[in-house]
């Protein structure tokens, strides 16, 4: 599948679609099975990383890389008594705390204001958008984009160019994988689908270019959006041509 999108802002590497199947698709990268609470085999984000230079990735409940990637991806939510420490001040001489939270009182809050994802498959699929078949676009959920902040500005613009609103992008406080998985599912469950600004997580820029965030969007929105394309200063007008030169 291509997209006039990716294009029309050079794009280096590939968008990443994201699709739910229940079938494991073949010669796909993969995390080994889950770890304890606390630890962790790998980030999502390498994943979504590989993704957009080629690799296709699948990813199972048993298989996100770390517990929180699992709630990420959308297969089960947080189980309290563990993470509202870990993402706070930690508890004395049990769990080291990252201090994303002030207190485990407000991860709990937090935690119980997150978006309630059933996922109607087995495996979410990372793989890069041309290789997207006909067949498949039934499965495509969300199609992320990793840019930089000239494409950033590029692709913000662009989705608010069919809306009379100016709040149609957006970005939440979460990790990595949620602002690219289940921040973007409950915007295509909504009626104005919104497209997320993410990977602003600290923990998963580590798997990044310093320069790189997400644009993530539901994949109706993305068609419509691509639609937009030739209509757009992104073809016409002033302003971002000359930008363009320096990408």
């Amino acid at each position: 599948m291509h997209s006039k999108m990716a294009e029309a802002i050079k794009l280096k590497d590939s968008p990443v679609a994201i699709l739910l199947t229940d079938q494991k698709p073949e010669r796909a990268v993969q995390f080994k099975a889950g770890p304890a609470a606390g630890t962790q085999i790998g980030c999502v984000i390498s994943m979504l990383k590989a993704a957009s230079k080629g690799r296709i990735a699948v990813f199972d409940e048993n298989t996100c890389g770390c517990t929180g990637g699992t709630v990420g991806l959308g297969f089960k939510k947080h189980e309290l008594g563990y993470i509202e420490y870990f993402l706070s001040s930690g508890k004395e001489d049990e769990i080291e705390g990252e201090y994303r939270k002030k207190t485990p009182e407000l991860v709990r809050e937090y935690m119980h204001n997150l978006p309630d994802i059933h996922l109607p498959a087995r495996y979410v699929v990372m793989k890069p958008l041309e290789k997207v078949t006909d067949e498949e676009t039934d499965k495509v959920e969300v199609v992320v984009f990793l840019v930089n902040s000239d494409q950033l500005s590029a692709l913000a613009t662009l989705a608010n160019f069919d809306r009379p609103t100016n709040d149609n992008v957006v970005t939440f406080f979460g990790s990595g994988c949620s602002s690219v998985m289940s921040q973007v599912l409950e915007q295509a469950a909504s009626e104005q689908q919104k497209a997320v600004i993410g990977l602003t997580d600290i923990t998963a820029r580590q798997y990044l270019d310093k320069d790189t965030l997400s644009f993530s969007v539901p994949y109706k929105r993305f068609i419509e959006m691509e639609d937009n394309v030739d209509k757009s200063f992104l073809k016409k007008g002033s302003g971002w041509l000359e930008i363009k030169e320096r990408l």
